[in-house]
């Protein structure tokens, strides 16, 4: 990932940097993710509103543990967020009660809303996309980024399938878009791309009903391939 941003807010390393927590883990795209990582070696905690559900889905996978949000989120260098944009507030409010100065939030959220039998429709937050809202409604000095709304939480789940495609990452400070990509960089076949500013997000938020047009049509689970650059990334 090449990072070419200005820097005034580095993240700190007083958490467990091996360590991811997912809130909303139990869900689609949450679970795929707790599987990828799980089976790489990164730790892996689940989090859901649901305890239960989240170790019962935690059992299913190497090393990983499950419980209730605030639980997982606490000491995790690395939280990622995997709701529906229903959620996204409320979700974001129960964090901004818990998140501690040197964690890192990863918004996963496509704002998406259904339209009728047309299926999903993007939409425009208030502060002008999901990861924007996000800061807004967390803590000053928490780090944002926006990443992974472009890969499909079926092919992310069968951990047999082989991926290949690219990761478009968007965030204001280079700390945490580093932290961030090596994360992302430890599923293999993913790669993230230095998007910009966190501002930037929106826009790949909103490829993501375009994708899923695509692959209703086509019936498969295409993703983003971006041509032409440097392998590998330099960071």
């Amino acid at each position: 990932m090449t990072v070419t941003q200005p820097d005034s807010l580095p993240a700190t390393t007083t958490h467990h940097e091996n360590t991811v927590a997912i809130v909303g883990g139990t869900g689609a795209l949450g679970l795929g993710l707790a599987t990828r990582w799980a089976h790489s070696g990164v730790n892996v905690r689940i989090g859901s509103r649901r305890a239960e559900a989240a170790r019962s889905c935690a059992d299913t996978l190497p090393g990983a543990v499950g419980g209730d949000n605030a639980t997982m989120i606490e000491g995790a260098a690395a939280v990622v967020v995997a709701v529906p944009f229903s959620a996204h507030v409320e979700t974001m409010r129960a964090i901004a009660k818990v998140i501690q100065p040197g964690q890192l939030v990863i918004d996963t959220t496509a704002p998406l809303l259904p339209v009728g039998p047309r299926g999903l429709r993007p939409v425009v937050p208030w502060a002008g996309s999901a990861a924007e809202q996000a800061q807004a409604l967390l803590p000053d000095g928490t780090g944002v980024v926006s990443a992974l709304q472009t890969v499909s939480a079926a092919t992310l789940q069968d951990i047999e399938r082989r991926l290949d495609e690219d990761v478009l990452l968007c965030g204001d400070h280079t700390a945490d878009k580093v932290l961030a990509a090596d994360l992302i960089d430890r599923i293999p076949g993913l790669r993230t791309v230095d998007c910009g500013l966190l501002d930037m997000s929106g826009v790949s938020e909103r490829i993501t009903a375009l994708l899923i047009g695509v692959n209703r049509r086509y019936k498969t689970h295409a993703g983003i391939r971006l041509t032409g650059l440097p392998e590998p990334l330099a960071r």
